[in-house]
């Protein structure tokens, strides 16, 4: 049994303001996406300085939340709804984590932005460093070189969201480090709560992988031993034995930049299924090329997805996160997957009353990621 206890604080401030009782808990994590909280407290809670819980201290986005597992920060993030239930007199709050703030801060007006052959990581760095002025204070030091540049520009009246750039950055597996031979330039991106001063103020930070190669978790899920695999599902809409890329002028060019291929193995054994992507923020051919090399990559097998229900307890959900590589074992006598690897693409965590905690884990097959490692 774990010990959980929820705070909520200023986003502007930082400081705690209250350390609220909960009668239900639930927080995710998601790979290249935000993830979210749900927390029940009931009506008329007390703040640390005596008085109720009012409207105002639920007032979104002002009002942050964090999560402690065992005097660890686990989850944080920003308060964007919540729904009062006066039959059973609560309050059900919905969060999304510090990633959801970046959906609601854009590329700027009045000016275009372009970073050319610059270092992706730094790109991040500057973003964010800019939304700070009037955002959520996301401490950047976390952020390390991937040792990739990448050229992007936005237009003047564009309005790309940070989201929608760090998504695409994160998952741009668009060149070939000189040092190691291995295609790359992905990463994994991750938000998280600390304290600043310890039990009075909180603030987030943000932080990165040097690649986008899965890492080991040194978690091995078994069926029957620390995890209950409920279901799985076998998807095959992502399909593709050929892929093509479509980029965007620079102005001046005649011809839009493009890229094609296929995969023969597959095209052999189904009839012929297309990936297409629009790439409107690339301009290089070369770079649309990578872009095909990973949609085949991913389109080369169907996804089979097993979801993993960890036992209670067993696990802080830090040892288990996006990007993490875990072994899968669940002899369920038709796939029959036994010491396979896998990448967690989702963890959600439920918190019962009693504090005990379960992990339900997403997962996908460690070879769609190949091309990273290649």
């Amino acid at each position: 049994m774990a010990t959980y206890k929820v705070y909520l604080y200023n986003s502007l401030t930082q400081t705690v303001y209250a350390e609220i009782p909960f009668s239900a808990l639930s927080y995710s994590y998601v790979m290249d996406e935000a993830g979210s909280a749900t927390i029940e407290i009931p009506i008329g809670v007390p703040k640390r300085n005596g008085a109720a819980l009012t409207p105002d201290d639920l007032f979104p986005v002002r009002s942050a939340v964090a999560v402690e597992r065992d005097g660890v920060l686990v989850w944080g993030g920003l308060v964007w709804a919540y729904r009062v239930d006066l039959s059973k007199r609560t309050i059900a709050i919905t969060a999304g984590d510090y990633l959801s703030y970046y959906k609601r801060r854009h590329t700027g007006a009045n000016v275009a932005v372009t970073y050319k052959q610059i270092e992706q990581s730094q790109m991040i760095k500057n973003l964010i460093t800019a939304a700070n002025t009037a955002g959520i204070k996301t401490d950047t030091a976390g952020i390390v070189p991937t040792n990739m540049v990448r050229t992007r520009t936005w237009n003047k009246y564009e309005f790309k969201s940070l989201y929608d750039i760090f998504a695409d950055l994160a998952d741009d597996i668009t060149s070939r480090d000189p040092i190691s031979g291995l295609d790359g330039g992905g990463f994994f991106l991750y938000f998280e709560p600390y304290w600043i001063t310890a039990g009075t103020k909180i603030g987030n930070r943000v932080y990165n992988t040097a690649n986008r190669h899965p890492y080991d978790s040194g978690i091995s899920l078994q069926q029957g031993v620390n995890c209950e695999f409920a279901d799985m599902t076998l998807d095959g809409t992502g399909l593709a034995s050929s892929a093509f890329a479509i980029g965007a002028t620079d102005g001046t060019a005649s011809v839009t930049p493009y890229a094609s291929d296929t995969n023969p193995a597959l095209g052999a054994l189904i009839p012929q299924v297309n990936a297409v992507i629009n790439e409107t923020g690339i301009k290089s051919a070369t770079a649309l090329q990578y872009k095909v090399k990973s949609a085949l990559s991913f389109g080369s097998m169907p996804v089979v997805i097993p979801n993993a229900n960890t036992y209670p307890g067993l696990f802080s959900p830090l040892a288990l996160k996006p990007g993490m590589r875990a072994g899968v074992t669940t002899d369920d006598g038709f796939l029959n997957l036994i010491g396979e690897d896998y990448v967690i693409t989702q963890t959600s965590v439920s918190v019962a009353s009693d504090g005990s905690d379960r992990l339900t884990l997403s997962l996908v097959q460690t070879d769609l990621f190949k091309e990273t490692e290649e």
